[in-house]
């Protein structure tokens, strides 16, 4: 049997994060694009449930380091989600200080500290920071007053943070006006810090991150019911990887086109919870064994994004959806879609004002699988 990806179907609940529905009558006027170009990473919800993923060894080094993804529960993906995956969902790592602060309307004060402009410079090694281009002249004041810089203190102490033997407050941006147009990748060690450890990131739009891109031609279709516990799904499955099926314990929504697309009637998509298929390649893919939920993967990131059903109940007749990403490195490879961003949108068979938007010319033959 020839095997498809439905890789162009794209939920427009993203607009969760800012509270906002799509309903079909508002659909045509009311783009998925303007949707999701108003969310950003700081507006995601908290998780309900904590998250704890711990990176294997093989993989640790293409993470910069990340041992592990932990999060709390009550605590934002901004607060605990690393860098390095946003990194490669949205290319978060290409932005300069001086971009964010232009991208959320901001000016930079001249005068402001490093401790101020730029206090994720404290977090990283002494060494690592003047490994990165240009970065080895930046003045600093030690712990004892001594004014030298950072590529001195690295030549005795490229180990320590640069905040245990510096103080970021005693330096100025026109002291070192440079470090406003460096790209946040450039320096080691950031993968493992968080969003929101960086100034202004986190209210970066997410339309204006580097890695952010929206297909063209967007037509829609929504719930139209649920049912668990099914045996032996096989017709108008829309699972990717391949696997256009499910055998047992099947949870699953149906959809009906709203805008065209009559083909798609009946479509189902298979709920993470009772379906997790094979994911990632290279070395990071040894993450999470391998596996990812069923659901439906979107390329609207550089990493691409994956919106999966859960909590799916045929007796209220609701589902909730969650978006899922993952990390990709140069020759390692990319993990499964495994790290949950939470949306904890509910979509209802009563409810049919939440669209699913799918783009694409051969979606009939992604989802009418012999």
């Amino acid at each position: 049997m020839t095997r498809f990806k439905f890789r162009y179907l794209i939920l427009s609940v993203i607009g969760v994060c800012l509270n906002s529905n799509i309903h079909p009558a508002q659909a045509q006027t009311r783009t998925i694009e303007s949707t999701l170009g108003n969310s950003s990473i700081g507006s995601m919800p908290a998780y309900a449930n904590s998250l704890r993923v711990n990176v294997p060894p093989e993989a640790q080094s293409s993470m910069g380091g990340v041992t592990s993804i932990n999060c709390p529960a009550g605590v934002a993906p901004a607060s605990c989600v690393p860098m390095s995956i946003w990194n490669t969902t949205f290319a978060a790592g290409e932005l300069t200080p001086a971009q964010i602060a232009t991208k959320n309307g901001t000016t930079v004060n001249p005068n402001s500290s490093l401790a101020k402009a730029t206090p994720w410079l404290s977090r990283l090694k002494v060494g690592d920071i003047a490994a990165t281009l240009g970065m080895a002249q930046m003045p600093v004041t030690t712990a004892n007053g001594t004014r030298t810089t950072v590529g001195n203190l690295a030549a005795t102490n490229p180990n320590a943070t640069l905040g245990s033997v510096a103080d970021l407050r005693k330096t100025s941006i026109a002291q070192f006006p440079q470090i406003q147009n460096i790209q946040l990748k450039q320096f080691p060690g950031i993968s493992s810090l968080t969003a929101n450890t960086i100034p202004g990131l986190s209210e970066v739009l997410i339309s204006k991150m580097p890695g952010y891109s929206y297909p063209v031609g967007v037509a829609a279709i929504r719930l139209d019911l649920v049912r668990t516990r099914e045996r032996n799904i096989r017709h108008m499955v829309i699972s990717d990887n391949g696997v256009h099926k499910c055998n047992s314990n099947c949870d699953y929504g149906e959809f009906r086109a709203v805008l065209g697309l009559p083909y798609l009637n009946g479509a189902r998509i298979i709920s993470g919870d009772s379906q997790s298929v094979p994911g990632g390649y290279g070395a990071l893919a040894l993450m999470n064994g391998g596996r990812e939920p069923a659901g439906v993967v979107a390329d609207i990131g550089s990493g691409g994004v994956k919106f999966i059903l859960t909590d799916v109940n045929a007796k209220k007749g609701t589902a909730l959806i969650h978006m899922n990403t993952r990390v990709c490195a140069w020759l390692a490879g990319c993990s499964p879609y495994f790290i949950p961003i939470p949306l904890y949108l509910t979509i209802s068979e009563r409810d049919r004002g939440i669209a699913i938007p799918v783009v694409g010319a051969s979606i009939f033959r992604q989802v009418r699988m012999p």
